[in-house]
């Protein structure tokens, strides 16, 4: 791809990329390890450039929104209302009213009060979150479903949901586990009881309940062998095998991890081994902040040939006027790195462009998506306003 990269501007230190050939692999990926007639719905807020939301949408993809603003952007994408699921956790009765009339969208309600919130004019279909009180092995920070959350309804007071399914016009139930679940036995724990109260309900009010949300987000990996996708796709057809609910995922990270990349010039090198880049805690904020990503890291000339060689441990520090704005420390690169060398980052397709930070006020640089045969801009580099 490096060879193929248009000619960069006195302006363009860096570029955000998008790797077609490797997102469509995975979205193929998702779809052929679950059964057939699974609503895959993408998180936006893992990246929500316009162009990859119709990029999607393309693909037969429907679209998750955490946010009304989110919503507008689905619908802006062309995505079909019915292919959408709202999950904000502080809808405000002004945003209920602007989606009431969207026919067949799926929202899922953050507490049992909300539900007075929809009246009988309202088109979507209301579906009850539900914390499922499990552990997962999601990172903390990213744990939704601990006994503390924000999110959902507590599932030991089941009676009151079972109660509330019934009462109001609900079809739909929604767990969420937590983002980068590793623990799937667990998750299958939580998949049962979903369905359990799902069953309960319909016992009482037959087809009451149509559709069952299973969120939750897996940690990204290589398709090279039997992956864990595979592995919880398969957990899913055990778990609602012979039954008529819909199944709606929403991915994100999986999804778009590995198919993002991002190109930076070396502006110094300074002794005996810092780097300074134009990409640092304003696109990888969450690592910056947090932890950071072991990202795939590699050194080229300005005529697209790799530099090679003798390796060197070197701190790679961004732009920002921020301490912590590091990329890495120690990370191994080839000796003799210099100003107007190239840093190619790969897999930061996830909560990179979607966390850009307004820190020091930096400007977005342009997205550029490689299709497999060349470079096609998506968008020019953006100053990001207050």
């Amino acid at each position: 791809m490096m060879d193929m990269l248009p000619k960069l501007g006195a302006e363009d230190t860096a570029v955000i990329g998008v790797n077609l050939p490797v997102l469509t692999a995975r979205l193929r990926h998702l779809q052929d390890a679950f059964p057939e007639g699974v609503q895959h719905s993408i998180a936006i807020k893992t990246n929500p450039h316009p162009k990859m939301l119709e990029f999607l949408v393309s693909q037969g993809f429907g679209l998750e929104a955490a946010s009304i603003e989110e919503v507008r952007m689905a619908l802006a994408a062309g995505c079909s209302p019915a292919q959408i699921v709202f999950d904000s956790p502080v809808k405000t009765r002004h945003e209920i009213r602007e989606i009431s009339s969207l026919p067949g969208m799926l929202v899922n309600v953050n507490s049992l009060d909300e539900l007075d919130r929809y009246d009988s004019g309202f088109k979507g279909i209301l579906g009850i979150r539900i914390n499922p009180q499990v552990h997962t092995g999601a990172p903390n920070l990213f744990d939704v479903s601990k006994n503390e959350s924000k999110f959902g309804v507590p599932i030991d007071i089941k009676e009151q949901i079972i109660d509330a399914a019934i009462r109001y016009p609900v079809q739909a139930l929604h767990i969420h586990s937590g983002s980068q679940m590793k623990d799937l036995n667990i998750q299958r724990g939580a998949l049962k009881e979903l369905r359990r109260i799902a069953d309960t309900v319909n016992s009482v009010s037959p087809r009451k309940i149509k559709i069952l949300d299973i969120g939750g987000g897996l940690p990204t990996e290589s398709l090279d062998e039997f992956t864990r996708m595979e592995a919880y796709g398969q957990m899913v057809r055990e778990v609602f095998r012979d039954s008529e609910y819909l199944i709606v995922t929403e991915f994100g990270q999986w999804v778009h991890a590995e198919g993002g990349f991002a190109i930076t010039s070396i502006e110094y090198v300074l002794s005996p081994n810092k780097v300074f880049i134009h990409l640092g805690a304003d696109f990888f904020m969450r690592d910056a902040y947090t932890s950071s990503r072991s990202f795939p890291m590699s050194v080229w000339n300005g005529d697209a040939t790799q530099l090679k060689g003798e390796d060197r441990a070197y701190d790679i520090a961004g732009p920002l006027c921020f301490a912590g704005d590091y990329l890495g420390h120690g990370v191994v690169l080839p000796k003799g790195i210099q100003e107007g060398h190239y840093l190619f980052i790969d897999h930061t397709g996830a909560n990179t462009y979607a966390l850009w930070s307004r820190h020091c006020s930096r400007t977005l640089p342009a997205t550029w998506a490689w299709n497999g045969n060349s470079m096609v801009k998506w968008s020019n580099r953006s100053t990001i306003g207050f």
